[in-house]
């Protein structure tokens, strides 16, 4: 038995069934035994999963070219930040950076990055990649630390780490899944809705068959709180794997998504080994922007990777008639990756949420790259979604949402 099994073993005999919530939160960061929180978790080839920053530089750098272009559409402001959370080991962040570097110096000179990361052992391995940008690069262990600032939240992958309540469908609503024990190894045991929070959540979800299970995650809305605190004026940028509300009241996730892997394969018992494998759950885009609306967020947009990456394509790549250099033909080979429907284009999901943008065109600077005119009416990586509302909304029914207000394109 592991030393976090016998630990929630125990908690479980003193306080009674945890929600999956609170199972899943010490299973991932606990800071002794977490998956996270340990710093057990590899990501890539030899790691347990991949993401878009196991690509390549190219990732990083197409984000950069959005950033470049946000920046232009607020005036070129200053003093300009990049918020990152869920950063891991920074080097996303590095991309980042190095390409702003590159391309577009004066967006490079005004940037402060801050990265909101509350575990120590990854923001060790975040200062040791970040460590050649010195003063320019800032920590905060949560969002509520963050000043004041103009610029954007961006994440990947961070929101399908948030711990989620499991539910199940039965007669006369939703019931929900808590973790038990019977003194050597985790079972689940059905209970009532508790949590107000839990409630509210389940409520607005679609209709699901009887026996279906589903996810809800009430940290999203904190979340967003805390950064629309925070953000003057600006864009929150999330990249992460989900759908919406609608797709995963399907029968054929009737389930639900919650997952388990190690090693590159999935696990069938999302129990065990607690601590040693990483736990996820598709996010819930529908009830992510439905948080955001009603907290005061514009939404921006909402598309496919595939379609958000072609979007910024022309930013990056020149048309060339001259053969490929060998760096070239890398990134063209990252940008198939990142965008091929059997790969991450259409697994992966893009939402951008504004506040307080009021676009201001500028020219660039003489001697940098500027964005070119058919980016000036929204934000190129959008310039190929199609109608977000329609999307995250469609299928829950005409009323379900109240007012809504969506960025015109």
């Amino acid at each position: 038995m592991t030393p976090l099994l016998a630990q929630l073993i125990t908690r479980i005999q003193r306080e009674g069934p945890l929600t999956f919530a609170t199972f899943m939160e010490a299973a991932l960061y606990d800071s002794a035994h977490g998956y996270y929180g340990s710093g057990r978790a590899r990501i890539g080839s030899r790691g347990d999963f991949h993401t878009a920053v196991s690509v390549g530089p190219l990732f990083g750098a197409l984000l950069a070219r959005q950033f470049v272009e946000m920046w232009e559409q607020l005036g070129s402001p200053l003093e300009w930040t990049l918020v990152e959370q869920g950063a891991f080991d920074g080097q996303l962040a590095a991309d980042v950076l190095t390409a702003l570097r590159g391309f577009s110096p004066g967006c490079f000179d005004a940037t402060t990055l801050r990265l909101v990361e509350p575990l120590a052992t990854l923001q060790d391995r975040q200062l040791e990649i970040l460590s050649g940008f010195g003063a320019q690069v800032k920590w905060y262990s949560c969002p509520e630390e963050l000043p004041p600032f103009c610029g954007v939240h961006y994440s990947n992958e961070l929101l399908d780490a948030f711990p989620v309540h499991r539910l199940r469908f039965a007669e006369g609503g939703w019931r929900e899944m808590r973790v038990g024990t019977d003194g050597t190894t985790l079972e689940w045991v059905e209970a009532h809705v508790e949590e107000d929070a839990v409630k509210r959540a389940a409520s607005l979800l679609c209709p699901r068959e009887l026996g279906a299970f589903a996810e809800v995650c009430p940290e999203h809305a904190s979340l967003l709180e805390a950064i629309g605190s925070k953000l003057t004026r600006g864009w929150l940028l999330a990249l992460d794997y989900g759908m919406s509300d609608a797709e995963l009241a399907l029968p054929i996730r009737r389930d639900g998504t919650l997952s388990a892997y190690s090693e590159q394969q999935r696990q069938a018992d999302l129990l065990s080994n607690p601590g040693a494998q990483d736990l996820t759950a598709q996010v819930n885009f529908s009830a992510l922007a439905r948080h955001a609306l009603q907290g005061g967020w514009t939404l921006e947009g909402f598309a496919e990777q595939h379609r958000f990456f072609t979007g910024l394509a022309p930013l990056h790549f020149q048309d060339a008639t001259a053969p490929l250099t060998s760096a070239e033909q890398s990134a063209l080979l990252a940008f198939r990756t990142l965008t091929h429907p059997q790969l991450m284009g259409f697994q992966f999901k893009v939402l951008c949420l504004a506040r307080g943008v009021e676009r201001q065109l500028t020219v660039a600077p003489r001697g940098e790259e500027s964005c070119p005119p058919a980016s000036k009416n929204g934000l190129s990586g959008l310039a190929l979604a199609r109608n977000a509302e329609e999307t995250l909304f469609g299928g829950l029914g005409s009323g379900s949402m109240g007012p809504v207000r969506v960025a015109s394109q």
